[in-house]
């Protein structure tokens, strides 16, 4: 996870109430080379979406009315399609907060399958031993599962205060590192999958065995703590 400043672009989603925009963007780790970083494995993601049907936002701080906790959610009218590359960085959405100390934000978005397509959606390739290459497509399913949803939070170090303001507003940008899914999955065991019209896809019922243990790794990595110095 990264934080930078906030550029003054307009989006066309802001929810909540305050005098300070807080901006969120999700996008593929921007460790790649431009054709994507290849693991031991060979597998290249390079592309990809989300399907969000709600955002939530938790603040705490204090103000000089004392200490507060706040939520605020949105629920989206028509789902909302995040799509991504290794390239894009920009703001996905606006959650305009009150300017003062906080102790920790702390946001969610929650996905779900929609219109017959998946919560997650990603594509790549995945390189063989023998230097060829196959188009890879993961696609995950969540049926409205909370353990599928992302959540980034901000907080200061050692729990101290930190200041939000017009000229103190960063974006949380969220990066999937998706490429990492795949860690511990062997290049053997990738290459004897079974392949659909040539493309290697990985889903809740195409090999199966191997898209459980990415699940469990997107599970064990859609919770994100980032510090703020």
């Amino acid at each position: 996870m990264t934080v930078f400043s906030c550029g003054e672009k307009e989006e066309p989603l802001a929810v909540g109430n305050g005098d300070i925009q807080l901006g969120v963007g999700v996008k593929l780790s921007n460790n790649s080379s431009p054709n994507g970083r290849i693991l031991e494995q060979g597998v290249s993601i390079t592309s990809g979406f989300l399907q969000v049907k709600e955002i939530e936002l938790e603040v705490e701080g204090s103000d000089e009315n004392g200490e507060f906790e706040r939520e605020v959610s949105y629920r989206f009218p028509e789902i909302k399609k995040i799509t991504f590359d290794e390239f894009s960085s920009d703001v996905d959405f606006f959650i305009n907060i009150e300017s003062g100390n906080y102790v920790e934000i702390e946001f969610e978005i929650d996905l779900i399958d929609h219109q017959n397509e998946p919560s997650i959606f990603l594509e790549g390739t995945f390189g063989n031993s023998d230097g060829s290459t196959v188009p890879l497509r993961l696609e995950v399913y969540g049926d409205d599962d909370d353990d599928l949803d992302f959540e980034l939070e901000l907080e200061s170090e050692d729990d101290r205060l930190f200041y939000i303001d017009e000229i103190n507003n960063p974006l949380a940008l969220m990066e999937i590192n998706a490429e990492n899914w795949f860690s511990g999955i062997s290049q053997s065991e990738l290459e004897d999958a079974e392949l659909t019209d040539g493309v290697l896809v990985i889903s809740r019922d195409i090999n199966r065995s191997i898209y459980l243990r990415i699940l469990k790794k997107i599970e064990e990595s859609s919770d994100i703590e980032l510090e703020l110095n």
